[in-house]
């Protein structure tokens, strides 16, 4: 057995050795549940038949099944959590090998990098502990977003979207490790700025941010933040952002519907380091000192009609405006 072979074994708890079938028959469950949950997990196919299980996937097979045989949820519930924990995880560990990986490397004198797999064995502890922590924190978190009086979170946020400039040709023309530090640096001075400020990142795709907060005036400051913070940035170039205040539908992590939809064709019609937004939240913003509305020409916004979109600059809050050491 390899090096490798010894690590990824003792990190699943042992050898593979057992088959599905004998797996869903230990934990009393139908071949086609064990299967959906796998899958939902976001792991590979596997045949019924082949030896890729151990104690520790029946054990986690168990406890999802537990959810539902202990009447805590539903199986469609239990399905769905166990999608949001498998792809969240997959992202958050190719994420944090990409980051060892590109570590390594400009560690490396000799342009030969160094085996990863050893890193990753010496941080596998630490990670494991701070992954419960942070999970533990955010649930902290999403609790407290819940409103008092319906016991969930508020249907009606400020949407923001953050949208790089230029992004497409500048990922035509830098070298690839250049525009994985400019992304690397949008991303992180973002989501920064969104924390520090009282929002939250939905998502990031690529050179855009999607983030919200609880109200017109925080979802302002944050915005015009980031667009501050971009335009003193060496690496990074401009940012124009559309926010539109409304309700949303929760699902999956994500927020859609249409204030989400209107907030995305508002960023397009952003000039390079502004903010813009509807009349709807602009007449939430009026009584805001600071926060001055200059109205642009309507403008035929695709599944809107005709819409009136209102820059949004700041006016003497500079001392407002959010900052991240």
């Amino acid at each position: 057995m390899t090096y490798r072979d010894k690590f990824t074994s003792e990190l699943l708890g042992g050898p593979w050795t057992l088959r599905r079938r004998e797996v869903a028959k230990r934990v009393g469950v139908s071949l086609l549940s064990a299967r959906k949950l796998w899958r939902a997990l976001g792991f590979p196919g596997v045949d019924d038949e082949e030896v890729a299980f151990n104690d520790t996937d029946r054990q986690a097979l168990e406890r999802f099944v537990g959810l539902v045989r202990h009447d805590l949820i539903d199986e469609e519930t239990a399905i769905a959590c166990a999608r949001a924990l498998g792809q969240t995880t997959d992202r958050l560990v190719a994420w944090q090998i990409e980051a060892m990986l590109e570590f390594l490397a400009e560690r490396s004198p000799s342009g030969v990098p160094e085996d990863p797999v050893k890193l990753i064995e010496q941080l596998t502890p630490e990670l494991e502990e701070l992954l419960l922590y942070s999970f533990r924190r955010s649930l902290v978190a999403a609790i407290g977003r819940f409103d008092a009086s319906s016991g969930r979170p508020a249907d009606a946020v400020t949407v923001c979207f953050a949208d790089l400039v230029s992004y497409t040709r500048l990922s035509r023309r830098l070298p690839r490790r250049e525009l994985s530090r400019l992304v690397q640096r949008f991303e992180g001075l973002a989501s920064d700025v969104v924390t520090a400020g009282g929002g939250r990142v939905i998502k990031t795709v690529g050179d855009e941010v999607l983030f919200i907060a609880p109200e017109a005036r925080t979802g302002a400051l944050i915005a015009l933040s980031i667009s501050a913070r971009m335009a003193d940035d060496d690496v990074v170039p401009d940012v124009r952002v559309g926010m539109v205040h409304g309700p949303v539908l929760r699902s999956l992590g994500d927020v859609y519907g249409t204030t989400v939809n209107l907030a995305s064709r508002l960023t397009s019609l952003a000039e390079p380091g502004t903010v813009v937004t509807d009349p709807g939240t602009a007449k939430a913003l009026e009584d805001h000192p600071g926060i001055e509305l200059v109205a642009q020409r309507p403008r035929l916004v695709r599944g809107f009609g005709q819409v009136q979109p209102l820059l949004v600059a700041p006016m003497g809050i500079s001392d407002e405006l959010i900052t991240v050491d």
